[in-house]
């Protein structure tokens, strides 16, 4: 299983939670040297400024918080050609949540002078770190609106199949996430309690529409998972 999508074909049209950059990954990476982060290392945590910016060379990066519950909340996974903490460290203003490695990761360190002297003179350079500093705005106002609007099942089905986008393979007439995905971390994902996710992943099965596979999620029938989301499109 370590073949992975292409992304030429998409399930979801809301933005992701697994960001990476479109574009200028290698011109980025002339800026800084490479460092490696061992699993579970806190780059920053919540009102430290960054004396760097970060590009994942390999790996992942995720952000979160708690809750006042004691509860991890996680908003995005840094994939592996993303940046982290452009916008804090070209502002010099605090991070708001802590950015955490989940594995054994390489990073791209770019100091603030060196990325502010690259802006001035390539405009390139500039419009890639817009570009990514927009993807994450998206994101952000994605989650807000599912928050707001829909139930746990549909954002719940919507995970799935942003995952399906970026981790999906064919396997014999279906997609196969393959990557692990707990319900642990689909929960902390979506801010639900893992009750709820248990709930669902049970009615999602019993309806045909996942399975599991060696501990990787399949979806059995990318439309009619949709249609079922749809069903759940609007809270009561």
């Amino acid at each position: 299983m370590d073949n992975r999508r292409d992304n030429k074909e998409h399930y979801t049209e809301y933005p992701t939670r697994l960001l990476y950059l479109q574009r200028g990954t290698e011109r980025l990476e002339k800026l800084g040297f490479l460092k490696r982060f061992p699993k579970n290392f806190v780059i920053i945590e919540p009102d430290e400024v960054p004396r760097y910016c970060y590009i994942v060379k390999k790996g992942r990066v995720i952000t979160f918080e708690f809750t006042p519950a004691g509860e991890e909340r996680v908003y995005n996974f840094m994939e592996a050609g993303s940046i982290l903490l452009e916008s804090n460290t070209l502002m010099e203003v605090p991070a708001q949540v802590f950015f955490r490695t989940t594995m054994q990761t390489d990073l791209v360190c770019i100091e603030r002078n060196k990325l502010v002297q690259a802006m001035k003179d390539d405009f390139q350079l500039t419009m890639d770190v817009i570009s990514a500093i927009s993807d994450k705005f998206l994101s952000s106002m994605d989650q807000i609106r599912q928050d707001c609007c829909h139930n746990a099942k549909w954002k719940f089905c919507n995970l799935l199949l942003i995952f399906a986008d970026r981790f999906g393979e064919d396997y014999d007439g279906k997609v196969l996430i393959n990557e692990k995905v707990s319900q642990q971390m689909l929960s902390n994902l979506l801010g639900i309690n893992r009750i709820t996710a248990v709930r669902i992943v049970k009615e999602l099965k019993l309806l045909h529409l996942i399975e599991q596979i060696n501990g990787f999620y399949c979806i059995r029938d990318i439309e009619k998972l949709k249609e079922f989301q749809m069903k759940e499109d609007l809270l009561p």
